[in-house]
């Protein structure tokens, strides 16, 4: 065999091998991009039904906060208007006990004053 049919089967087999790896390179770029285009389809959807959940537990939470605090005004409402009639009920004591201890004051008064003339 010459130099010439050793460098033309060479080359035929660099040929067949570039064309080989050529054609699995183009196959694979796109089975990559195909793959990578499903990943990326694939983590959107995931991502927007993470959102939905995450969007949907937060109103739920809201709401349930929302109706704690309903809950807490009222009882601070009740709470409020329990200590505003016991506190009206002492003042009205302290008044007529005021009134009484003043009645004594003014009757005093009126015993020394008769004395005294």
């Amino acid at each position: 065999m010459s130099f010439l049919e050793i460098f033309t089967l060479f080359a035929s087999g660099v040929t067949i091998f570039a064309l080989i790896v050529g054609v699995f390179s183009v196959y694979n770029g796109r089975m990559t991009r195909r793959e990578i285009a499903g990943l990326i389809r694939d983590t959107q959807a995931e991502t927007q039904r993470l959102i939905r959940e995450t969007q949907a537990e937060t109103r739920q939470l809201i709401r349930q906060m929302h109706e704690e605090m309903l809950a807490e005004l009222r009882e601070t409402r009740e709470l409020i208007a329990r200590e505003t009639a016991a506190t009206r009920q002492l003042i009205q004591e302290n008044q007529a006990a005021t009134r009484e201890i003043l009645l004594r004051i003014t009757e005093i008064l009126a015993r020394i004053d008769e004395r005294v003339r």
